[in-house]
């Protein structure tokens, strides 16, 4: 029997030091990154799970067709950071891991490639737009 997704990845949290809380399906983290705190989220679901954050809300984005070439680009320049825009068009990083292919490795690869969007759009992307985050 394969073990419980959700104590795995506790376990995966817990060697790597995170401090979390835990709930029905998700964990969350809290995170301070430059200026500003972040909330990461660990969500798992039947066949997958998924590491989000939200960076900076809508009204704060431009609407500026190199900005979003931008964010494109990062995707291709970074392998594991990926860029999304929820349902509001608030701004977000996020992975997937398949519950099949869940190790530490991959865990742990994955949850630092979400906090290295954070930094990475702070420091790389937001001055050059001149977008305000907080």
């Amino acid at each position: 029997m394969s073990p419980d997704p959700m104590d795995e990845i506790e376990s995966y949290l817990s060697e790597m030091g995170v401090k979390y809380q835990r709930g029905e399906g998700y964990f969350a983290s809290l995170w301070k990154i430059g200026e500003g705190s972040y909330m990461v989220a660990v969500l798992v679901g039947e066949e997958w799970i998924t590491i989000t954050t939200n960076i900076v809300d809508r009204e704060r984005l431009r609407d500026d067709i190199d900005f979003y070439k931008a964010l494109l680009n990062v995707h291709y320049a970074l392998a594991e950071v990926r860029y999304h825009l929820d349902d509001e068009g608030n701004l977000g990083a996020s992975t997937t891991i398949p519950i099949s292919g869940l190790n530490k490795e991959s865990f742990s690869s994955r949850f630092d490639s979400v906090l290295f969007a954070i930094d990475y759009f702070l420091n790389s992307i937001a001055p050059k737009f001149g977008i305000e985050v907080s």
